[in-house]
């Protein structure tokens, strides 16, 4: 009997140890990390390297030579400077204001049966390198996927986004043409040729789709798959819905963005709101979730021609108010330790992380953004 009550006793304990261990069912909840403004700011510092990826930045040079792109006029800001001129430039650059014509001859084609290339029927197949004479890409012949185009990768510098001197190259990206009846869509694959085997650096999707209606135009833009390179690695998945209002003379964003950094950071941002064609007035709204080392970090903002207004919330608290303007932003303590100067600076940093998101965005949606634009 004795025995009995002490097993009982035993496994009593045991469970009671397992439950405060792993919870009741399942792995332990997450601890409940305090709020380090320092700590989450250099959880995303890598999203400072995404934009200025090896394979990105290279796509860009390439849809100009392509001719898809103009470089003067559909460069997206790469600027690191605070402002309007950063975050919300970086929407309106994608703003289908400029569509109606591109969208109108396409569909009037597709109306035909006809199917729009992506890349002129005299590149297909071709095999293309880096003219550093000229500063740009020149054909050498056949060597290209049956579909698409192939390009020589080079050691790029990242103040001209144009390959470095002397030219280094380091392997190949093939751009294949995967477009159906419905949408235009671009297959980006990147190989590291410097270490005697093609090893995949890169493989993602770049797809586009547009409707007119009664309204205006609507263009949706997707891009999923990763990229990598000495910076790290980055998973992506990104969807633009962007819906002009021709009566309005306002297009309507609602975006969605995810990217997964090789240091265990999950970022995920979406926007919504208006943007004026005319740029005169901006009505959005910011929400991002950092999932990193420091713990669950949400930034919960709207933004109205450059003034802001939100919080940043850390776990279920509530931690910083945050008011002013998108280049001056001011911070209040919601908990009341006061923040120190780094703190502050930190925060900031934790918003511009929305910033290197969009860039990024803007980055990978190359050259289907630039193409649709004109």
């Amino acid at each position: 009997m004795r025995c009995r009550a002490f097993a009982a006793g035993l496994l009593a304990l045991l469970a009671a140890a397992c439950a405060d261990n792993r919870g009741v069912i399942g792995p332990a909840p997450p601890l409940d990390i305090p709020f380090d403004p320092r700590a989450t700011a250099n959880s995303i510092y890598s999203l400072r390297f995404a934009a200025d990826n090896a394979i990105v930045v290279q796509v860009r040079t390439i849809s100009e030579a392509l001719g898809l792109s103009d470089p003067a006029a559909t460069r997206v800001a790469h600027s690191r400077a605070r402002g309007t001129k950063s975050r919300l430039r970086l929407l309106r650059t994608l703003a289908p204001g400029s569509l109606e014509r591109a969208v109108t001859n396409v569909a009037a084609a597709r109306a035909r049966g006809a199917k729009v290339p992506l890349f002129p029927i005299n590149y297909l197949g071709k095999e293309f390198i880096f003219d550093a004479g000229i500063d740009a890409y020149v054909e050498v012949g056949e060597g290209g996927p049956e579909n698409g185009v192939r390009f020589e990768l080079y050691v790029v510098d990242l103040s001209s986004g144009l390959p470095a001197l002397p030219l280094r190259p380091f392997g190949f990206v093939d751009l294949t043409d995967e477009s159906d009846a419905v949408s235009t869509r671009l297959r980006v694959q990147a190989f590291d040729t410097s270490g005697g085997r093609a090893a995949r650096v890169a493989d993602y999707l770049v797809d586009g789709a547009f409707a007119t209606g009664r309204r205006g135009v609507s263009v949706s833009l997707l891009s999923e798959g990763f990229v990598e390179d000495q910076n790290g690695r980055f998973d992506f998945e990104l969807e633009e819905l962007l819906e002009s209002d021709d009566a309005a003379g306002v297009t309507r964003v609602t975006s969605q963005h995810r990217v997964l950094s090789a240091e265990d950071t999950d970022v995920r941002l979406s926007v919504e709101g208006d943007l004026t064609f005319d740029g005169s007035h901006a009505d959005l709204g910011f929400r991002m979730d950092i999932d990193g080392a420091a713990g669950l970090t949400l930034v919960d903002l709207r933004v109205v021609d450059g003034s802001q207004d939100g919080e940043i919330r850390h776990g279920r608290r509530r931690e910083a108010r945050v008011e002013g303007t998108v280049d001056a932003p001011v911070f209040v303590d919601l908990a009341g330790r006061g923040f120190t100067s780094s703190e502050l600076a930190a925060l900031d940093e934790i918003l511009f992380g929305i910033d290197d998101v969009l860039v990024f965005a803007g980055e990978a949606y190359v050259p289907l953004a630039d193409l649709f634009a004109y």
